[in-house]
């Protein structure tokens, strides 16, 4: 590549990108809350959960808290729950054991705090080498909060011995996989340190898919939206932080974009954070430079980022999926993108009740979510596309008889003509809704994209809504 060797993009889950566009307002918020629990400790304690679908930034963005906590001194605890390995209490004390093996002062000093914990010994050297006196996995079912509050209380008092505006914060990414009595016990420690030890200097921030708050009520958490702020992440970026995301790295190393290029980048990805940084890197490594990204460039790589796309994300997943959640998802994909649970049950022949345990599948698999109470959307805004273009293709080989568009199309009533190839999608015949958008650079991209599908039935476009909640 004539621009530079290295791109300054970053593809890839948990990626932390250049410019973290579109949360100014949440690391300016994240900013008082730090100088808060600092100042007045737990009654001043904002607990944050951001949800949204994968790929919008949260993992990054509780990344970024976490930094700039460690800035102010705090001591920050990052943990990662799997679904059906050890829970997260079990992941605290195997933090306690490194830090102590590495003769971390608060925690050597926190040390017989935590071995009150589940009754497990920290004070043999090694990592790894405390004894619980219960069986694995068993910890959050018997623990008492109070003496996990105990301890997180009396770690945070330990680090603000050696950093005055320090204290302790803990992450944890992917929440909706978490475990009940985890979830559980996580919210009444938070409670515990509200109630006995109100002035401790310990925080919480978490990360999970949109239907984080129902798998905490499924916990048993009464009321999540009381013990937390629950900050929903959109699923696209606005279209001039979408830009910002694009154009600022490159001006960094001293490469402009043309605001067409920046454009079309920002159009074919829907503003959807991880595309927009797959675009932009499959762009800069393919462009010729010396010094800027045109137009031309871009038309040129993005037949190969649609075949990256396919191959490596959409098509494996798609290939993944039952034969009864394709159908689902054509018939959401009919609407746009983002339909109602009545219409999408019109549009399949069956009732909202038959259908509700495909939308609990879809959801919790994070191929869906719901923006709204009653409303289902796309998690991929490319992902659309895509199941248009390969449903037909796909269905005959469905064990299962699925119907096809056209009978889709049909039961719900729609207009197939009031779409285009590559600028709209079937819309009520009663009135047009989101008319379609044929632009150059989006026939383009759908060029690009469906040319590994099979023909569409007369008239339905691909087309993807433009999703910001």
């Amino acid at each position: 590549m004539a621009l530079v060797d290295q791109s300054p993009y970053t593809p890839g889950a948990g990626h932390n990108p250049p410019v973290l566009a579109g949360r100014d307002g949440l690391l300016r918020d994240w900013h008082l809350v730090l100088n808060d629990i600092v100042s007045s400790g737990r009654v001043r304690a904002q607990d944050m959960i951001l949800a949204g679908p994968r790929g919008v930034g949260k993992t990054v963005t509780v990344s970024a808290f976490a930094d700039l906590a460690k800035e102010q001194g705090f001591e920050v605890v990052n943990l990662q729950a799997v679904s059906g390995h050890a829970g997260l209490v079990e992941a605290v004390l195997q933090r306690a054991r490194t830090r102590m093996a590495e003769e971390a002062g608060p925690w050597q000093r926190a040390r017989k705090a935590f071995e009150r914990v589940g009754g497990v010994n920290l004070s043999i050297a090694g990592i790894g080498a405390g004894i619980s006196t219960r069986p694995s996995g068993a910890l959050a079912a018997g623990l008492d909060a109070g003496t996990l509050a105990d301890a997180l209380a009396t770690l945070a008092a330990e680090v603000r011995k050696d950093a005055h505006s320090g204290g302790l914060l803990i992450t944890v990414d992917e929440l909706q996989v978490a475990s009940g009595p985890d979830l559980a016990l996580l919210a009444a420690t938070l409670h515990r340190l509200n109630v006995d030890h109100p002035s401790a200097p310990v925080l919480f921030a978490g990360t999970g898919l949109p239907f984080t708050p129902d798998a905490l009520r499924k916990a048993g958490v009464t009321h999540p939206d009381r013990l937390f702020v629950l900050e929903p992440i959109p699923l696209t970026l606005q279209p001039g932080d979408a830009r910002y995301a694009v154009v600022e790295p490159a001006r960094r190393v001293g490469v402009a974009w043309t605001p067409e290029a920046a454009a079309v980048v920002v159009e074919a990805s829907n503003g959807y954070p991880a595309h927009l940084q797959l675009f932009a890197h499959a762009i800069w490594t393919s462009a010729p430079g010396p010094d800027q990204i045109t137009l031309g460039d871009v038309e040129a790589a993005l037949p190969r980022v649609a075949d990256m796309l396919e191959r490596r994300t959409l098509g494996p997943r798609w290939d993944r999926i039952s034969d009864r959640q394709m159908e689902f998802l054509a018939a959401l994909a009919l609407h746009g993108g983002r339909a109602s649970t009545a219409a999408i049950a019109k549009t399949l022949g069956r009732s909202q009740q038959e259908l509700s345990w495909l939308r609990e599948e879809l959801i919790e698999e994070g191929d869906v979510y719901a923006p709204k109470r009653g409303q289902l959307a796309m998690a991929v805004p490319l992902f659309n596309r895509f199941v248009l273009s390969h449903y037909e293709r796909t269905r005959p080989e469905a064990a299962t008889e699925l119907l096809s568009l056209q009978e889709m199309i049909a039961n719900a009533e729609l207009d197939p003509s009031a779409a285009h190839a590559g600028g709209g999608h079937a819309a009520p015949r009663r009135a047009e809704r989101n008319p379609p958008v044929a632009t150059a650079q989006r026939r383009i991209w759908a060029a690009a994209f469906l040319s590994g599908g099979a023909p569409l039935p007369n008239g339905v476009g691909i087309h993807t809504v433009t999703q910001r909640s």
